[in-house]
């Protein structure tokens, strides 16, 4: 029997690598929501607005999702509204979530790379709303709420790459100096989501390259791999590590992406098969 998902965001950088490749899965249906023009003739795709909240109600009651998959931006108080409203449905529903938090819930100790089991604090308004969701996510769906923890995210088409590539284009560009961290694509996240479903797995994911890596050094390295001449750096400083790694033991090889893997991937044309 087949298992209904519904991916909130599903038109963003990470919710279309999501959407995409859950819909591959013959076992499942998959649904998701958008919110600009343009996608109003998909017949999978329904469109939701986080400036009402209370829109989801009506919106799971239509497609009675058995998993829930949020990577839903917008206003934080609304946003909680929303995932509140997730969290009853699903409870009274025995459905689970799947979480797209950020490394930021650490962002107030960033002297050494977190894992799965650090506490979090954060002094920015960002960290403390995801602390706060995932807070209130627990409480309220104790372990059927997963919850993947995300450093800086990249994919073929994100803003982050744009801005690179204008970035090389007009000749300069603004980075990061004495910055440790390490990075994601939209395509490692969806295929640890793929795996999290397919191995009924649950709990706190860190989800990232497996090495923590100069900033500046992995944009000269993505800017090299991509052909592009090197700009002027303007830089920001932040002397500091931004990373989230995991401890976890039961992570196949294929979804451990390193620095290379995700540059190698940005700079391809087609998907890289796993390895």
């Amino acid at each position: 029997m087949f298992k209904k998902v519904f991916v909130l965001g599903a038109s963003g950088t990470v919710g279309t690598a999501i959407f995409k490749l859950l819909s591959c899965e013959k076992d499942l249906k998959t649904i998701g929501t958008y919110f600009s023009s343009g996608l109003e003739n998909s017949p999978c795709l329904i469109r939701f607005s986080v400036e009402f909240p209370n829109d989801i109600n009506s919106i799971l009651k239509q497609v009675h999702p058995d998993i829930v998959i949020s990577s839903l931006r917008g206003d934080f108080d609304k946003q909680l509204i929303v995932h509140e409203n997730i969290a009853n449905y699903l409870t009274a529903n025995n459905g689970k979530l799947i979480y797209l938090s950020s490394a930021n819930v650490f962002d107030s100790c960033w002297d050494q790379p977190h894992y799965e089991d650090d506490a979090e604090a954060s002094n920015s308004d960002y960290g403390q709303f995801k602390i706060q969701c995932e807070t209130l996510l627990r409480d309220r769906m104790s372990d059927r709420a997963i919850l993947l923890r995300l450093p800086f995210v990249w994919g073929r088409n994100s803003p982050r790459l744009r801005e690179v590539k204008t970035g090389c284009e007009i000749g300069k560009l603004r980075i990061y100096r004495d910055f440790y961290t390490n990075h994601v694509s939209d395509m490692q996240i969806a295929q640890m989501v793929q795996w999290i479903i397919k191995e009924d797995k649950g709990g706190v994911f860190h989800v990232g390259t497996s090495d923590v890596i100069n900033y500046q050094r992995f944009i000269e390295q993505l800017i090299t791999a991509m052909g592009m001449k090197l700009p002027e750096f303007v830089y920001q400083k932040t002397p500091r590590t931004m990373a989230v790694l995991s401890s976890r033991n039961d992570i196949p090889n294929e979804l451990k992406w390193t620095n290379e893997k995700l540059v190698q991937y940005l700079c391809s044309s087609t998907q890289l098969a796993s390895s």
